[in-house]
Parts: structure tokens; sequence; C-alpha cells
């Protein structure tokens, strides 16, 4: 009984511990998001992909849709 409640009370220490690791680690983390201006290395949503463009010709600049019909 006594070495589960020692076994008990040095897991929730290890448990409090590393929860206040966590959290400083993300607040640290959170300032350099907030100071890091955006258009440093992060990717912009409307950049695209990253490689060149393929070379394929869309009707409208809509690409042809998978219908599983075969032709003839």
């Amino acid at each position: 009984m006594i070495n589960a409640m020692r076994q008990q009370t040095r897991k929730i220490a290890t448990l409090e511990r590393d929860n206040e690791e966590r959290k400083t680690k993300e607040a640290t983390q959170q300032k350099a998001e907030d100071t890091t201006p955006i258009l440093g290395n992060r990717l912009m949503l409307t950049a695209g992909p990253g490689g060149p463009m393929p070379q394929q010709s869309y009707a409208n600049g809509i690409a042809p849709q998978a219908t599983g019909f075969g032709g003839f």
C-alpha cells in the first residue's frame, strides 16, 4: 500500500513537472510566433504548388475529371 502511494506521488510529481515544462515551451514558442513577421519563413496559402507548374492543357483552367468512361 505504501509503495503504491509512493509510485502515485512520484507519477503525479513527474506529470506536474512535465506539464510546467510544456507550458513554458509553448509560451516561448507563441512569443516567437507573435514577433516573427508574417512573410518570414512561413508558407503562404495562396502560393500554389512548390514545384514547377505541370505542362498540361486544361480547358478553361479546369482539370479533366475521371468519369470511368473508357471510350470506344
